[in-house]
């Protein structure tokens, strides 16, 4: 079966781009890519590389490329539990999360949490055991016991509504989550805010009241790593927490202070 014209044609669309658009920026003409798209012709290996370059895509999308085209895929399809990717996890662990001086994860996209810093451990361990699903971060932050501590959820709702629908997009379980979210009414507001607020600010802070603790105000940083070439550790997110205020700052280093 040629799957190669439905993929490219789903990717040109993902761009925003035309048919004679995409030739122009692939040196090509629009009868070219009409005839790629409907099976009508094949591409070449080294066209599909000018493809993947010139539009610069992720590396999930360089493979099913080339995989469509029934091509041999530079690019090998590793398995999460491989040592290549445990590897890479544990440079990302002893590089980044150990020296940041706050909460630090990696994510992939469903928002299991692959590897954690002491810090994130201290401050979130009452949650993950709390939803005996200790693994995923979308279920502890939209559990009732977390939700419960943040003093503008629905301020703080929309930093998340935004990128679960992105999310849930490519993954049944995220959907799943999500709407169980909206059911229960936690997104109830965003949306109307979003038409009706005349000023949004440049952050919008989490503001959460630990039990018998401070107020903290923070929000993340999200990165990826630049130079990787493997679709799964181009799909994580590293995410670093940042208190927004000097106060949140020495409240959160007292709390992760060592024990006298």
């Amino acid at each position: 079966m040629d799957t190669f014209g439905p993929v490219l044609k789903d990717i040109r669309n993902s761009m925003g781009l035309s048919q004679a658009g995409l030739a122009g920026e692939l040196d090509s003409t629009q009868r070219h890519l009409s005839f790629l798209e409907t099976g009508r012709s094949r591409p070449s290996p080294g066209f599909v590389s000018r493809i993947c370059r010139v539009l610069d895509l992720s590396i999930a999308q360089r493979i099913n490329l080339y995989e469509a085209a029934g091509f041999h895929s530079p690019y090998r399809r590793r398995n999460l539990r491989s040592d290549e990717i445990m590897q890479a996890l544990d440079t990302i662990e002893m590089r980044v999360l150990r020296n940041w001086p706050f909460p630090a994860l990696v994510l992939d996209f469903e928002w299991n949490v692959l590897r954690a810093n002491s810090a994130f451990d201290q401050i979130f361990a009452p949650f993950l055991s709390a939803t005996n699903t200790a693994a995923n971060l979308l279920e502890v932050i939209l559990s009732p016991a977390f939700v419960g501590l943040v003093q503008n959820w629905d301020e703080a709702a929309s930093i998340m509504y935004y990128r679960l629908q992105r999310t849930a997009q490519h993954s049944p379980r995220v959907a799943d989550i999500f709407a169980q979210g909206r059911a229960r009414g936690l997104f109830d507001h965003v949306e109307q805010d979003a038409v009706g607020r005349q000023d949004i600010p440049v952050f919008v802070p989490v503001e959460l009241k630990l039990p018998e603790g401070p107020t903290m105000q923070f929000t993340s940083m999200l990165g990826q790593l630049a130079s990787c070439q493997d679709a799964l550790i181009e799909g994580l997110e590293i995410e670093l927490m940042v208190p927004l205020d000097e106060g949140s700052e020495m409240a959160m280093r007292s709390m992760l202070a060592p024990s006298p």
